[in-house]
């Protein structure tokens, strides 16, 4: 006897929504069996970054923030740039992007998915940042500004590291350039000290790069200002930008 019941075939909005889910549940198990290397991560060398920068600074609260704030954005960027750059690499050359197209699953859930899942582990990186920082005594007071700072700079480098290492021949390859963009623009924007105070061509570099305009966003947020409307705006241009260029480089379908 056969049976009239026919399985349910879900399509459209709530398709896309748990395929999101499936992407982010498959990074979420990878990640849950080497979690401690990740926040040691986080912790050893931002964090020395940090002392090294301090002890070069003015010895007044202002600047010994400005230092923290630069470990924050360093820190951050590093594992975005980190972690997401590994997660596309490892899905295009070891197979898994094929398993994930067949499931089916579309590129945008795909993107929505990993994206979600490593803006959690920056997240958790800025918190366990904020929680050195208070802990070292240095002086922040929070506004509501501080996050969609932080949003906006996240998503400018998950775009920026989804467009560069669609060009990496090899995992090996991708792994540097991911590594490299998010070390370099840390170094070569003024973000451990204000622009006024940079050198003349690292002051050029930053009216360029996001993360001069996260640092001085965040400085403003964790100094007890909400005016951060220029940097917000400006690093919403850079996400919707990044973003879009990321999204459209991303490899898809790739024989």
């Amino acid at each position: 006897m056969t049976s009239d019941i026919q399985p349910r075939i879900i399509t459209g909005r709530r398709k896309f929504f748990r395929d999101i889910g499936s992407v982010f549940e498959i990074r979420f198990i990878l990640f849950a069996r080497s979690w401690h290397w990740y926040i040691m991560g986080t912790l050893v060398f931002p964090i020395g970054m940090f002392y090294f920068a301090s002890a070069l600074a003015p010895d007044d609260p202002t600047s010994i923030r400005r230092a923290m704030i630069g470990t924050i954005i360093f820190g951050a960027t590093m594992l975005t740039t980190n972690m997401l750059g590994q997660n596309v690499l490892m899905d295009r050359f070891q197979g898994r992007l094929k398993l994930i197209v067949t499931m089916p699953v579309s590129k945008g859930a795909y993107a929505c998915g990993i994206l979600s899942f490593g803006s959690i582990l920056s997240c958790s990186a800025i918190c366990v940042l904020l929680a050195v920082a208070l802990i070292v005594g240095v002086e922040l007071t929070f506004t509501w500004a501080v996050a969609p700072i932080i949003a906006t700079v996240l998503l400018t480098m998950s775009g920026l590291t989804m467009m560069v290492v669609s060009y990496a021949p090899s995992p090996e390859v991708g792994g540097i350039m991911s590594n490299l963009l998010g070390i370099f623009l840390a170094l070569v924007s003024p973000v451990y000290f204000s622009s006024e105070q940079a050198p003349y061509l690292m002051r050029a570099l930053g009216w360029v790069s996001p993360l001069r305009y996260a640092a001085d966003g965040m400085m403003k947020s964790l100094s007890g200002s909400s005016d951060v409307l220029v940097e917000f705006s400006i690093l919403a241009v850079f996400a919707a930008v990044c973003m879009t260029l990321g999204l459209w480089k991303l490899r898809w379908r790739e024989s």
